[in-house]
């Protein structure tokens, strides 16, 4: 179509064209905003349709919408641009009475330990996650991705810590650790479209946390895995190479390696 019909879609407050909306948190964005921009765009085709048929004297059912022109069969045709001229204007809401949609999937981590050190290398990690329907393919493998490297954040690097007083130390980056893009370099992420959503048109699902929630007791449980020889005992996160190596029976596994 062309830039001339006006869509209004009730996704967000801040814009002027509308008079409610919540926000873009919780992957609500493409389940309740895509579906939204879905239901006006039907509407707004079947009202250029209406609109078509009453310049051109035939049932809206004859009209056909193609690159730009609403058609009908004897060739006589009006273009978007002219119906535009109208006023031709859609507001639609889309709301799912609170059916969640929840995303599904599983995640692998192969992990490397030096008992000496406490270091731990990751050398492979894969998510595997039915989004229900992808949208875009490659904003939605960087959220998968950018959410194994959160994931991993907390499960290696990031530590709030306290004095004795309750004074916070790592209160700046400078302190506080967080991953980096070279951090992390073997991470593998799979969407697969297998059960669509019914709680929408579109048939998505949120996608935003399926990759992050199972990192931290994933890559506990393979660094514990990868140390059970060694009677470690892992009860707390971040596993940075200190605490790994202060995780044997006797308190220090570099002894008892």
């Amino acid at each position: 179509m062309s830039r001339s019909p006006s869509i209004a879609i009730a996704c967000h407050i801040t814009t002027p064209y509308l008079q409610e909306g919540y926000g873009a948190f919780a992957s609500r964005s493409t389940i309740l905003g895509g579906s939204a921009v879905f239901e006006g765009a039907r509407a707004l085709i079947e009202k250029i349709r209406q609109a078509a048929a009453a310049r051109l004297g035939v049932s809206a059912a004859e009209i056909e919408l193609v690159d730009g022109r609403a058609s009908i069969n004897d060739g006589r045709s009006v273009s978007f641009r002219e119906l535009a001229a109208e006023g031709l204007r859609v507001d639609t809401t889309f709301t799912n009475n609170n059916k969640l949609s929840y995303s599904y999937g599983s995640a692998a981590a192969h992990v490397a330990v030096d008992p000496g050190t406490g270091r731990v290398e990751l050398l492979d990690y894969l998510v595997v996650e039915d989004v229900g329907r992808i949208v875009n393919p490659l904003t939605l493998h960087g959220q998968a991705i950018g959410g194994v490297v959160q994931g991993l954040g907390g499960a290696f690097m990031e530590n709030l810590v306290y004095d004795a007083n309750g004074q916070l130390l790592t209160g700046t980056l400078a302190d506080y650790l967080i991953p980096t893009a070279s951090d992390f370099a073997r991470i593998r992420a799979i969407a697969l479209e297998n059960h669509p959503s019914p709680s929408n048109p579109l048939g998505v699902k949120g996608a935003g946390e399926g990759a992050i929630i199972p990192v931290g007791g994933l890559i506990a449980n393979a660094v514990a895995s990868a140390l059970a020889s060694f009677g470690a005992m892992l009860n707390e996160l971040p596993l940075s190479p200190a605490r790994v190596w202060l995780m044997g029976p006797n308190g220090k596994l570099g002894e008892v390696a």
